[in-house]
Formats: structure tokens, sequence, C-alpha cells
């Protein structure tokens, strides 16, 4: 209980920076995310077409014949914004620990006052922003490897459409 109260108290000094940070990264997941997903979808869609049965892959066409392929601009387009904001969750993704020691110091510095006393009440609530910033260091770094691996191949797809001779 007492652990509860100190996470309360806390959240109102520094804590909700961090979890401020963590709600705009998440936003730029799910945009990384949707742009990542589009650009994969286009270019390993013909990949998958030809593992399907000929039945399938029939139906396949008549369902989606509506659908239109991305222009050349649309794929660079759509590259060039998730990149951007890859390039911004990453970096809020690295500063998750920096919050986090930087909300310990916040809390300890009006410690100084009370160096050579018994009382270490305070020193338990510095760590939670500590505590935080490496748990929310260690969701994003996990959400990346959801994302990453098709944001380097669609990189590998548009290089090589760019520079195909």
């Amino acid at each position: 209980m007492e652990i509860l109260v100190i996470l309360k108290n806390n959240f109102w000094k520094f804590d909700y920076i961090v979890f401020a940070a963590v709600i705009v990264n998440l936003i730029f997941y799910f945009q990384v995310r949707k742009y990542a997903d589009k650009l994969y979808c286009h270019y390993n869609s013909s990949d998958k077409l030809s593992n399907l049965p000929e039945e399938g892959l029939e139906k396949l066409k008549r369902n989606t014949e509506s659908e239109k392929k991305l222009s050349a601009e649309d794929l660079l387009d759509t590259r060039e914004k998730m990149n951007k904001v890859y390039a911004l969750y990453s970096n809020v993704t690295t500063i998750f620990p920096l919050l986090g020691m930087l909300g310990t110091v916040w809390a300890l510095i009006p410690m100084v006052n009370t160096i050579g006393t018994a009382d270490t009440s305070n020193f338990f609530s510095a760590l939670t922003s500590t505590f935080w910033g490496i748990v929310a260091a260690i969701l994003f770094k996990a959400l990346d490897s959801t994302v990453s691996y098709k944001i380097e191949d669609n990189e590998k797809h548009t290089e090589h459409l760019i520079f195909k001779e």
C-alpha cells in the first residue's frame, strides 16, 4: 500500500512527463506502423500471390479489383513520411532512460538537506522515475522489433526500384 502512495505522489512530481512521452511515442509508433504496413503490403503482395492455389488466386483478384497500386509518387511520399516518423519514434524511445534519470536527480536534489540523517523516505520515491523510464524503453524497443523488419524490407525494395537498370 505504501508503494501505491509513493507512485501516486511521484506521478505529479515528475513521472507524468515520462507518461506523456509514452503517449506521444505510441502515436508515433502507430503512424510508423501504418506507413510501413502500407508499403510492405504493396511490395510483398505479388510474392504472396504466387503461393496461392489457382482458385484462391482468382477469388482474391475478383475481390480486390477495385484496389489500386501505389504510384511512384505515392510510394516515395509514403516512404518519406514513414522515415520521418520512424526517426522521431526512435529518438523518443532512446530518451526514456534519460528522462527516468532526470526525474531521479530531480527528486534527489531536495534530499541534499537531509544528508547524514536517517530520513531515507524520499530516496525510494526518487527511483520511480528511473523505473518508469526503463519500463517505457523496454516496451518501445520491443514494439520497434514489430516494425523495423518491414521498414528495412521497404527500403530494400524502394532502393531496388530506384536504382534498377
